[in-house]
């Protein structure tokens, strides 16, 4: 399987991060505000865009 063409293994650690976190608030195993739904969901796509952004910067530039 070739993560690259389908979004690379960081979108599907956080797809999985926001399934689990759906699935858990769903069947009321998180707080029922859902304060910690929306944490998880933030800081999950925070650390995704963050890791894109790194590693953007850090990729060595290609010429055409």
């Amino acid at each position: 399987m070739n993560f690259n063409s389908l979004g690379g293994r960081k979108f599907f650690i956080t797809l999985g991060c926001g399934v689990a976190t759906t699935v858990l608030q769903f069947f009321g195993k998180l707080d029922a505000a859902g304060s910690t739904y929306a944490l998880v969901i933030v800081a999950t796509v925070g650390a995704y865009i963050t890791g894109n952004v790194a590693q953007k910067k850090v990729a060595p530039k290609v010429e055409p």
